[in-house]
């Protein structure tokens, strides 16, 4: 089904409510999430955090593994969270910032109106009868923006490793169903040129509070085979 997105109007959507039941079904089939640095030490303690370049721009993305393959979210069933910790970027589904159809270069609120969160009957009122925003409405919009910044800060950080030439490419090898499976069209932080910066790169990073985000990153890449336990754990319930 395609997505059905419009920018949020207060008489348009005065009736809407977001019904949180569930709300992970979205994303139940994306086997990586986008993260910012903020969240890495945390994410990384349940999922791999790795790098992407996309091939038309040569720029890197960071994103959580969610799974070993496409389509595939080993952290949500039935659309509930199966982890500790949820990743910042599916907080505030089925709001979301679009592009400004009006204004070049602007954002705007928009709403994701093919949702199966979104109803006039039960759930969290957009806005109070008076037509003002609704507390759950603000929240979210304040969470919108907050993330958009540290989306900015990644971006940044990430210019960082690849102009200083830190991050090469990886693949990770894990056993499923008893036989060695490779991920490729990934990319890590080199440990090794990371340790043979000199005094003064490495000072510059910590400077800048980088290097626990690097650490963070280089730790969470043993949580690949944990996924590869979870995957074995449904393959064998559903067998």
């Amino acid at each position: 089904m395609s997505l059905q997105i419009a920018p949020l109007q207060k008489e348009k959507h005065a009736q809407t409510k977001i019904n949180t039941a569930k709300a992970f079904t979205f994303a139940q089939e994306q086997h990586i999430l986008p993260v910012v640095v903020q969240e890495f030490v945390r994410i990384g303690a349940e999922m791999p955090i790795v790098f992407i370049k996309d091939p038309a721009s040569e720029r890197f993305d960071v994103v959580a593994m969610l799974g070993l393959k496409t389509g595939e979210n080993l952290m949500v069933t039935e659309g509930r969270w199966q982890g500790f910790y949820v990743p910042r970027v599916l907080w505030n589904h089925p709001l979301i910032l679009a592009d400004d159809p009006s204004k070049e270069g602007q954002l705007v609120v928009a709403l994701v109106e093919s949702s199966h969160m979104v109803n006039t009957e039960t759930g969290h009122a957009l806005f109070n009868e008076d037509g003002t925003e609704s507390d759950f409405l603000k929240s979210r919009v304040e969470s919108m923006r907050e993330f958009f910044m540290q989306s900015q800060s990644t971006r940044a950080f990430n210019k960082v490793l690849a102009d200083m030439d830190l991050l090469i490419p990886q693949t990770l090898t894990i056993t499923r169903e008893g036989q060695p499976r490779e991920i490729s069209g990934i990319y890590i932080v080199d440990e090794k040129k990371l340790n043979s910066l000199s005094d003064e790169q490495l000072l510059d990073l910590n400077k800048r509070g980088l290097m626990p985000a690097i650490y963070a990153h280089l730790m969470s890449l043993q949580q690949v085979q944990r996924l590869g336990e979870r995957a074995s754990k449904v393959a064998t319930t559903a067998a």
